[in-house]
């Protein structure tokens, strides 16, 4: 099951992908996301995998929601502090 928290603290260790909620700055009134995760590939190999900037977010947290659920990361926090994401529409 995928967890999903605006809390960070709330993850502990657990591996967890990162998802950005900002404005876009071609209009105001349209809010965007995208997601960034690293991992550790393979001895001292550190992968980051994000997605575009201009996204719609509904569209791109369903994006990184199809992500975690492709690599088996169990949960993603919404880095959303001026609360621009309807978290519980999704």
């Amino acid at each position: 099951m995928l967890r999903i928290t605006r809390d960070k603290t709330e993850l502990g260790d657990a591996p967890f992908i990162t998802f950005n909620v900002y404005r876009s700055p071609k209009g105001n009134r349209t809010i965007c996301g995208y997601h960034e995760f690293t991992y550790q590939a393979s001895g001292r190999k550190a992968i980051l995998h994000w997605t575009p900037l201009g996204i719609r977010v509904a569209q791109a947290f369903e994006d990184t929601r199809r992500y975690a659920e492709s690599k088996g990361i169990s949960a993603i926090w919404v880095n959303d502090p001026n609360r621009l994401f309807e978290m519980e529409r999704m």
